[in-house]
């Protein structure tokens, strides 16, 4: 290869460097001009298709609410970076005590809530004394029961004293998905007699109006201080661009479309998976959609209370007569993942190779397991509602595989409040159903805990659930989650279908959304170029 050699005087080596100089401010001035700049201002109007239920967030347990009011409204003093590994928010640091029975908390100086007020420890202790309070009752006061005070050490720092090792404090202190330990101002809640009149977090937008069933409106927090420096997930600055930010209630698929089409909103959630496909053709959208880390897993509830659901065998015929790659693309149009694992698909502990462990669609097994069940064609019911379209949808597509290999199933349809009240009470045979995903490997393995609504009752289960709770070693609790799954794909105390993908339709005008976006919408981060 021959090597071409330059000859250059120092004035010619000046001249290059200038021009060369010249074309790099150049191109840097064309990058600059080219690229979009966020500004402020204007209202974005976001679609939901449910109304909250209360704005109370210590009380409550929907998933709307959370959506809704946290990270928006209110804080949480743990939070997720882009790779869901648990940061500070709005304490400085953390740390457990040696023998893991205190955490202290140092928390931020200058944070302000909406009403003026300074956060300071008064009001993280009183926050998280409330939303475990039995007399409230907050949602808290049986996962929390572990800690047995939480004192105020200094004007900017508290203590979490425990009764025991926590393994998943601090996921409960970070979760913003559902079930969120929100900070509120001590003052005011206390002068309206420990209610929430309206809420008062730290967050970059302030709560100014709820219609029930039509609109909730969030204004710009002018004051905000509780985030800056770069954006990792929910960590970093948050810029609020929009002046307001109003949330419309439309509980019907069509009408969230009609809406969008109109121009009257500038993003859907929860978009109709049959009208993807065609969504995707417009210049005028931007699509996004995936499985999130609290992404719900679809599942039928087993009631052992049932004789015949009580024997594994029947269980096991169950298992092997249903094809969860259809039954997703039966109530899911494909758009989601495929799945028996209660370790969710996104975490670091899934991987392909479990779901081998799982019984998988083989109509031949599920006839020998139904013979050595004693199975006499009885009548099993589904019980479902119509409210999320998917719970019916697997139902109708599991009753026709169950048919197929001589289970006779009917179908039960309520109304919402009615299949919420049933689930709890274990009043269904077979129930149609989800469970919204979470972070917290113990979170997420309650359904197979002691405290169980369908009578499930398996004492190796309950013992990994312990020893989880007691220890503060992730490697271990990973250990205990493995073998947990490893027990469901045996004892099928519940058959999981697959994975729903959270779905956006956003007009293209809007920025700054991203895949992260898709488990918790950073609306802060958002801006229209128009």
């Amino acid at each position: 290869m021959r090597i071409q050699k330059w000859h250059v005087s120092g004035r010619g080596i000046m001249k290059a460097i200038g021009i060369g100089l010249i074309v790099i401010l150049i191109n840097a001035g064309l990058l600059v001009s080219t690229q979009a700049i966020p500004k402020r201002g204007g209202t974005l109007r976001i679609t939901i298709p449910t109304d909250l239920t209360q704005i109370d967030i210590h009380k409550i347990n929907a998933g709307i609410d959370n959506q809704v009011l946290v990270m928006t409204v209110y804080e949480t003093l743990l939070t997720y970076d882009e790779k869901t590994n648990i940061r500070p928010f709005l304490c400085e640091s953390y740390k457990f005590s040696q023998d893991g029975l205190t955490l202290t908390l140092n928390l931020k100086k200058g944070v302000k809530f909406h009403n003026g007020e300074e956060m300071k420890a008064e009001d993280v202790k009183f926050s998280l004394d409330r939303c475990r309070d039995p007399k409230l009752p907050g949602i808290h006061m049986d996962d929390l029961k572990p800690i047995m005070e939480v004192k105020i050490t200094g004007p900017y720092q508290v203590q979490i004293v425990l009764s025991k090792p926590m393994a998943n404090l601090i996921n409960l202190l970070a979760n913003c998905v559902i079930r969120a330990i929100a900070i509120m101002p001590r003052k005011a809640i206390e002068a309206s007699g420990n209610k929430v009149v309206k809420p008062i977090g730290t967050g970059p937008y302030q709560f100014a109006s709820w219609e029930r069933d039509n609109k909730i409106t969030l204004k710009r927090f002018e004051a905000y201080s509780s985030a800056d420096g770069p954006i990792n997930g929910l960590l970093g600055k948050r810029h609020a661009y929009f002046d307001e930010i109003i949330y419309y209630v439309m509980k019907e698929d069509a009408t969230r479309i009609m809406a969008l089409d109109r121009g009257d909103v500038d993003m859907v959630t929860w978009v109709p998976y049959m009208q993807l496909d065609d969504l995707k053709k417009r210049k005028d959208l931007n699509i996004f959609k995936g499985v999130a880390p609290q992404s719900s897993h679809y599942l039928f509830f087993l009631n052992f209370n049932h004789p015949l659901l009580s024997k594994l065998e029947f269980r096991k015929a169950l298992a092997y007569a249903l094809d969860r790659n259809e039954i997703t693309k039966v109530a899911l149009w494909g758009c989601g993942k495929p799945s028996f694992s209660i370790i969710w698909p996104t975490s670091q502990g899934y991987s392909p190779e479990i779901e081998k462990l799982a019984p998988s669609y083989d109509p031949t097994k599920a006839k020998e397991f139904l013979k050595k069940s004693g199975y006499n064609g009885e009548t099993i019911g589904i019980l479902t509602s119509k409210q999320y379209s998917m719970y019916y949808d697997q139902a109708v597509a599991a009753q026709a595989m169950w048919n197929s290999v001589g289970i006779k199933t009917k179908i039960e349809i309520v109304d919402w409040a009615t299949h919420m009240v049933r689930w709890k009470q274990g009043q269904h045979d077979i129930l149609s159903f989800s469970m919204i995903g979470r972070l917290d490997p113990i979170a997420q393995a309650w359904v197979l805990g002691p405290n169980n609504y369908y009578g499930y009752k398996n004492q190796e289960v309950f013992s990994l659930i312990k020893a989880m709770e007691g220890t503060l070693d992730q490697e271990k609790i990973n250990e205990y989650y493995g073998k947990i799954y490893e027990i469901t794909t045996k004892d099928i105390p519940f058959l999981i279908n697959f994975y729903r993908e959270d779905t956006f339709a956003i007009k293209a005008y809007i920025k700054g959304f991203d895949k992260f976006d898709i488990f918790k919408t950073r609306v802060w981060n958002l801006y229209s170029d128009k």
